[in-house]
């Protein structure tokens, strides 16, 4: 019988086995625990397989853009059956990842896209600058948006909605000055840096809505300027859309200086001609209805009140009935003169409650009959000066600046007072009343710290915005010694 022909590999592993001082049993468990490794290998290789295979799922046709370097690569997403190229860039150091579509099937077409993007994105995610880009509309909605949540009816403790419709005016010179360039749809770090150097002069030669006889103020466009700068800041950089590179830079207007007055003022003979006219011809007006009479004879006393207290016209505005009280300190004929008024915070420019002492209790009385000809009985959270309307009276609405200020174009108009301002270049508004008012307390000799605490603003402003006064004041004190006569000399030279 032949033997197997195995049994020479048998027989040598017999003795491979005895030679060791193993057994067939031991060969059993050791051939026993090889399979177990064996199957556990198999089972890593498949798995690592998956892996590999579910990776690229969406890293298909992965290939560098540079040779060199290994921080861009361009690729298909197998999840998606465009088959269109992606790019994706990492940055090492911020560890941060930009990817995009390339729209585009062609692999040439890919790379040069890609190699156009990392030049573009890589120093943006070196500096941790954001991949997002937003245009100069999207850019002014963030600021807008942001600025509203720090609404507040008090000064000085975040945003007026006074300043912040204001904010939106000075804004929309700079969309309109984008749009003007044609650079709307244009992302904010593509703009050119020297962008902003015309702003000024382009704002300063567009023609104006408003007081067309006058020119633009300097100092108004360089305020909208500072906002719009502000904007850049506060979005631009803080949110990383840009770097200081891509900082717009902005040039402001020169302005003269010029320590007048901001606003033209009307002088003692001018305004006491105003009030009799009103008093004597335009309150008394054939014709005029009951509800006309009323309005106009309460916008004399308005008038009157406001240069006799110096108020802000928002201020005046805003005082109500309860707001008004006796000052316990005065004597008994001042109790019935005088009257103390309180701006509240929230109602004054600096954010601070302050009281007015003036002559006004008679005026304020006289408003009253007034309103009660129209059959209103004024309650102490009333406005002073409520909306007259007919629609809107007893809702407790206070008058606004523009019907105001309808009503002061009219009266200077009608009184013959407008032309005569107009050949001296002077332009009356609501506001003159402020500065008339300080101009007189000054010429009176009133203290400037005890003025400054009535107006509610500082000594430094008062001293620098009147002090062309200064030689008025002083007339006393400068001509002191001067126009003597040394014995022997004739008038007659």
């Amino acid at each position: 019988m032949t033997p197997p022909a195995d049994k020479p590999h048998i027989d040598a592993l017999a003795e491979l086995l005895d030679a060791r001082g193993l057994n067939a049993e031991d060969f059993i468990q050791i051939v026993d625990i090889l399979g177990a490794l064996k199957k556990k290998e198999s089972t890593n290789i498949e798995k690592k397989e998956r892996e590999k295979d579910k990776g690229n799922k969406i890293f298909v046709d992965k290939e560098f853009v540079f040779e060199t370097r290994d921080d861009c690569f361009i690729y298909r997403d197998g999840r998606t059956k465009t088959g269109n190229y992606y790019v994706r860039i990492y940055d090492a150091d911020t560890k941060k990842v930009y990817s995009k579509s390339l729209r585009t099937r062609h692999r040439v077409n890919a790379l040069v896209a890609a190699e156009t993007l990392y030049r573009e994105k890589k120093d943006k995610l070196m500096k941790g600058v954001k991949m997002v880009s937003i245009t100069t509309n999207e850019m002014v909605e963030l600021y807008l948006k942001r600025r509203s949540g720090e609404l507040t009816h008090i000064p000085k403790t975040g945003i007026t909605h006074k300043s912040y419709d204001r904010l939106k005016q000075q804004l929309k010179y700079w969309t309109l000055y984008i749009r003007f360039l044609k650079l709307e749809k244009v992302h904010i770090e593509k703009l050119s840096p020297d962008i902003g150097r015309d702003f000024g002069n382009w704002i300063l030669n567009q023609p104006k809505q408003y007081y067309k006889e006058t020119s633009r103020s300097r100092e108004t466009i360089n305020h909208i300027i500072a906002s719009v700068k502000k904007m850049y800041r506060d979005i631009a950089l803080e949110e990383k859309y840009i770097t200081y590179n891509e900082f717009p830079k902005f040039k402001y207007l020169k302005v003269q200086p010029d320590n007048a007055p901001k606003r033209d003022v009307l002088n003692v003979e001018e305004y006491e001609e105003l009030t009799k006219w009103m008093q004597n011809k335009y309150c008394r007006e054939k014709g005029l209805s009951e509800l006309e009479q009323v309005k106009r004879r309460v916008f004399a006393l308005y008038f009157s009140i406001h240069y006799n207290i110096g108020a802000r016209t928002k201020e005046v505005l805003g005082m109500r009935w309860s707001d008004i009280t006796i000052n316990p300190n005065d004597s008994a004929e001042n109790k019935k003169r005088n009257r103390v008024i309180h701006i509240h915070a929230e109602n004054s420019k600096t954010g601070k409650s302050r009281n007015i002492v003036a002559p006004i209790a008679e005026k304020l009385e006289r408003i009253k009959k007034h309103y009660k000809k129209i059959g209103y009985e004024p309650e102490p959270n009333d406005f002073v000066f409520i909306n007259l309307s007919k629609t809107k009276r007893g809702a407790n609405i206070a008058y606004q600046t523009p019907a105001l200020d309808k009503r002061l174009k009219s009266v200077l108009e009608l009184s013959g007072l407008k032309e005569r301002l107009d050949q001296d270049g002077r332009h009356i508004t609501l506001y003159s009343a402020r500065h008339f008012y300080c101009t007189q307390r000054l010429l009176n000799k009133v203290d400037m710290h005890t003025l400054s605490l009535n107006m509610g603003t500082s000594i430094t402003y008062i001293e620098t915005t009147y002090s062309h006064l200064t030689t008025l004041l002083m007339s006393e004190e400068i001509t002191k010694g001067q126009g003597w006569r040394p014995k022997g000399i004739d008038d007659d030279i």
